[in-house]
């Protein structure tokens, strides 16, 4: 999973009086989120002759980073000003999975159901190609990240080639597909237990080609939501002064 929210709060003023002399630290706090592996979640699970990792991504992956044009808060492009953007929604969740077909048989996902799962236990549908461009060429994404409206054919082109997991993925005996996974949760910033599912996938077929057995993988994940304080002399460096868990 990648996800990076990081919200600032007003600084504090950590004296009395501005006028004092020798006046102390700034004080001023941020909030992020933090996801790990639950217990038990290693990020890779074998059964029914499948074997699926999902790795815990700590970075954007490079073929989600499009370096284009920047432009000003009014779209107007700045003078020799280029900037590097995430060819994904910023409220995305992003997943890599890895699917060994271990199997005799080709694995079709085409009645699978994907699905993740936050705090509330709300399912999220997976993005298709098509919606994740669709989402990252809006205005208002590009916009926020400071970018030209002409970024859009760039993100386009750049995800042309980027595989993403879904129905229309078939996993042939002996080898090994990796793609991706976009969710758009409501609110990426629920505390608590979030659960990746694949459900219904074929691993046995009959003479026909009809699926006979299929199986299930869960992959469990916990987020935290984690308040900063830091402490910043006047024309000094900022400082980390505690951290801590809040709800």
């Amino acid at each position: 999973m990648f996800q990076i929210r990081r919200v600032p709060l007003v600084p504090i003023l950590a004296c009395a009086s501005l006028i004092a002399v020798g006046c102390g630290p700034t004080l001023s706090t941020s909030l992020r989120t933090e996801t790990a592996f639950a217990p038990g979640n290693t990020g890779t699970l074998s059964q029914d002759g499948l074997t699926i990792e999902v790795p815990n991504l700590t970075q954007m992956p490079e073929v989600f980073r499009v370096e284009t044009a920047a432009c000003d808060s009014n779209g107007n492009p700045i003078a020799d000003r280029m900037t590097t953007i995430t060819a994904l929604s910023a409220s995305a969740e992003l997943y890599q999975m890895k699917i060994t077909n271990k199997t005799d048989h080709v694995v079709r996902l085409q009645g699978a159901v994907i699905r993740l799962f936050d705090p509330a236990e709300n399912p999220i549908e997976p993005q298709s190609k098509e919606e994740v461009v669709a989402t990252a060429t809006r205005p208002s994404s590009l916009a926020k990240q400071g970018a030209c409206s002409t970024a859009a054919a760039k993100i386009t082109d750049a995800l042309t080639t980027v595989r993403f997991i879904g129905p229309n993925t078939e996993l042939l005996p002996g080898t090994t597909t990796t793609g991706y996974l976009s969710f758009l949760p409501a609110n990426t910033q629920l505390p608590g237990t979030w659960k990746l599912s694949l459900y219904e996938i074929p691993v046995k077929v009959d003479a026909a080609g009809a699926a006979v057995a299929k199986t299930r993988f869960d992959f469990v994940y916990l987020r935290k939501k984690i308040q900063e304080t830091y402490s910043q002399e006047l024309l000094g460096e900022r400082k980390l002064v505690s951290s801590k868990e809040v709800p």
